[in-house]
């Protein structure tokens, strides 16, 4: 028997569990602060209501277990989940039940969404061992019919969405019960380099909506804000000395970013060497030209300030 499998029979005994135990006993020693976590985590395991939280963490967790007639013959079976901890109640959502089916993402995105805001619904409940089970693929189906129904998005709102993990080159972020991952180039006119030095799980940053309907939601970031490319020959004439703080540098050029966002494509003055310059120094930089195709500026570092 496969861990989905095994999984549905648990939650099913575990809502047979649930209905039989005396909460009020087991509840009369509660804080009013726990107690109002226990509400909550009842409620949504009952109705389906929506709860957020912060993710603290990984863990794995042993395959709920069976009698041993139900089981496959392959030993005890794993599955890694994220948590978290609204109070003091362990909730573990399992890795199967992040992702929307056929949407799943790398380990690499599922282990480093600590930090990351997000929205659950309880599944399963173990009053005495102090934890819940939570799906994020309801609460998602639950954030688009809001989306749809309630919220009646339409093309050209701006709304927003909250960064779940972050790599250097992609960050994924979810919004209406989408998830998106998406480069450097779709979330900034700007150059950013390393994406980890800007942006961090559980960052809100806002979208403009492109398309909608009942089934897709077609977002942009970059589009939320204006081209700061647009007039800059007029605020960066050619010959200028601008503030500029350096990026990144790849293949002999150096990429700087303007204070207003603009992108400069640098080369050095002749005194200069690269050692002696690196990403996050601040530098003088001389506008030589513009590339209208990338929507770059050109320019030339005349020297670095302190």
């Amino acid at each position: 028997m496969g861990i989905d499998q095994r999984m549905q029979q648990w939650l099913e005994s575990s809502r047979q569990k649930f209905f039989e135990s005396d909460y009020k006993e087991l509840d009369k020693e509660l804080t009013p602060e726990g107690r109002t976590e226990w509400n909550s985590i009842y409620a949504s395991y009952r109705s389906g209501a929506l709860l957020h939280g912060t993710v603290i963490g990984v863990e794995k967790i042993a395959a709920p277990s069976m009698d041993s007639a139900e089981g496959d013959g392959d030993g005890p079976d794993e599955i890694t989940c994220i948590v978290v901890v609204p109070y003091r109640v362990k909730i573990l959502i399992p890795e199967p039940l992040i992702w929307w089916p056929g949407e799943e993402r790398e380990s690499f995105v599922f282990n480093h969404m600590g930090g990351a805001n997000v929205d659950f619904v309880i599944i399963a409940v173990d009053r005495l061992n102090e934890f819940a089970i939570a799906s994020r693929v309801r609460a998602m189906d639950r954030r688009r019919w809001q989306m749809t129904m309630v919220e009646r998005l339409q093309a050209g709102d701006i709304t927003s969405c909250e960064i779940l993990s972050v790599g250097p080159g992609l960050l994924t972020m979810s919004c209406h019960g989408f998830d998106y991952t998406v480069t450097q180039s779709g979330l900034s006119y700007s150059c950013l380099g390393d994406l980890r030095s800007v942006y961090r799980p559980g960052q809100r940053l806002k979208a403009k909506v492109i398309a909608v309907d009942e089934g897709n939601l077609e977002i942009s970031v970059k589009d939320a804000a204006p081209d700061p490319y647009i007039g800059a020959e007029y605020r960066h004439p050619v010959g200028s000395i601008r503030l500029a703080t350096i990026i990144s540098k790849y293949k002999g050029g150096v990429f700087a970013r303007l204070t207003d966002g603009c992108t400069v494509v640098c080369r050095y003055a002749r005194q200069f060497e690269d050692s002696q310059f690196r990403p996050e120094d601040i530098v003088n930089v001389e506008i030589t030209s513009y590339m209208e195709g990338r929507k770059w500026l050109r320019g030339k570092i005349k020297g670095k300030i302190g």
